[in-house]
């Protein structure tokens, strides 16, 4: 009989520890829901805290051990001087799809060509300025055209300093001592006038 009763124990055990497994609620006694394996319930007034962690490249799974599908984490890090820049990460939230990392959308690219500006180079100058984020903020409040329907201006970035600026390629025979200042304010050289196939590449990089 006791061996009857320690059974019954052992499979009744077994029957609560597969629904424990199955579906969990953190926060509350209540049931989870039915769709879901872990219900998070906060009361309100509290969030999920993902794990922090100082990714250093797309194509490294650093610090975890391996690409794995599905991971989510919040990345704390930049990736270090020389990484490839189709391999670079900022902070923000990132998942892996089994073979990289990849950043969720927030509503716009990690990074993006700056809109087409003009530069006049009818005159050689020397310290000549272009406040290349204001440029791209008046042009994306004030869009030219758009379609029926759509917003009155073209979502941005709220501040000079949420983004990183470079220069990917310029014509030298156009352009020298080009620089940017941390808030995008670019400085240059003009020493020879544009041609057809002059041409000058700025890139902006979410933070």
């Amino acid at each position: 009989m006791k061996k009857i009763l320690l059974a019954i124990t052992f499979a009744f055990a077994a029957i609560c520890l597969t629904n424990l497994n199955a579906q969990v609620t953190i926060g509350s006694n209540s049931t989870p829901d039915a769709n879901a394996v872990l219900d998070l319930i906060s009361g309100g007034n509290k969030g999920l805290l993902l794990p922090r962690v100082p990714l250093v490249a797309t194509n490294n799974p650093s610090p975890t051990s391996a690409h794995t599908a599905g991971l989510t984490v919040y990345n704390t890090a930049v990736s270090p001087v020389g990484t490839l820049f189709e391999y670079y990460v900022s902070p923000g939230l990132y998942y892996n799809d089994g073979t990289k990392w990849v950043r969720m959308p927030m509503g716009y690219n990690n990074w993006f060509y700056m809109p087409s500006v003009s530069f006049n180079t009818a005159t050689n100058q020397t310290g000549a300025t272009k406040d290349l984020y204001t440029l791209y903020k008046n042009q994306f409040t004030t869009p030219a055209v758009r379609s029926v329907g759509a917003p009155v201006s073209v979502p941005y970035l709220p501040a000079a300093t949420d983004l990183y600026y470079y220069i990917t390629e310029y014509d030298t025979t156009v352009f020298s001592n080009v620089s940017i200042s941390a808030s995008g304010v670019m400085t240059y050289n003009v020493i020879g006038g544009a041609t057809d196939c002059s041409y000058i590449n700025i890139v902006f990089v979410l933070k």
